[in-house]
């Protein structure tokens, strides 16, 4: 069964600090510019999301643009602050051929994020034995509000199909917002 653990609660909002000058200091002042941007701060490092897959299910795609590797299983949402999160992926790939390639990239809210082929390439030495691929990307300037990252894949030549196993290297898959 795939795990999921979602971010702490998001409640607080960021507050310029205030340039002090003569003003008495009151309990509204202390608590908005110091516990409230305090939450505020380790709410941010709270923030993150991640599943990690232990089914036996077999993902599969002989698609030559990328696709979806699993919509449901290997899918993120993540309400952010605004700013910068950093994705993640570990698991292992099978190819029925030993002269292709399969890339992998990240749609953000249903866009790819990089173009042409993608966040990495993995290559197998040999056909059928599977081949460990692990990335991280830093996904910028993020609007503040609910993203959803999902991982995509695609086979380099058409005489390919590419394979992963969730028993294989259970497959991680994380967000964090930083």
């Amino acid at each position: 069964m795939p795990s999921q653990s979602k971010t702490k609660g998001m409640g607080m909002a960021w507050t310029t600090p205030k340039t002090w000058t003569s003003e008495p200091l009151t309990s509204l002042d202390l608590n908005t510019y110091m516990r409230d941007n305090q939450n505020y701060l380790r709410d941010r490092l709270d923030n993150s999301v991640d599943r990690i897959l232990s089914t036996p299910a077999v993902m599969s795609t002989s698609s030559l643009e990328f696709v979806d590797v699993d919509a449901t299983q290997l899918s993120l949402t993540l309400v952010t602050l605004g700013g910068d999160v950093l994705v993640g992926f570990t698991g292992s790939v099978q190819m029925t051929s030993s002269n292709a390639d399969t890339c992998f990239n990240l749609a953000v809210d249903g866009v790819d994020y990089v173009s042409d082929d993608g966040i990495m390439r993995a290559a197998s030495p040999e056909a059928s034995r599977y081949a460990p691929i692990s990335f991280v990307v830093l996904v910028t300037d993020l609007a503040a509000g609910s993203h959803t990252f999902k991982l995509r894949w695609k086979t380099s030549h058409s005489n390919n199909t590419t394979s992963m196993k969730a028993s294989a290297l259970h497959p991680q898959f994380w967000a964090k917002e930083i």
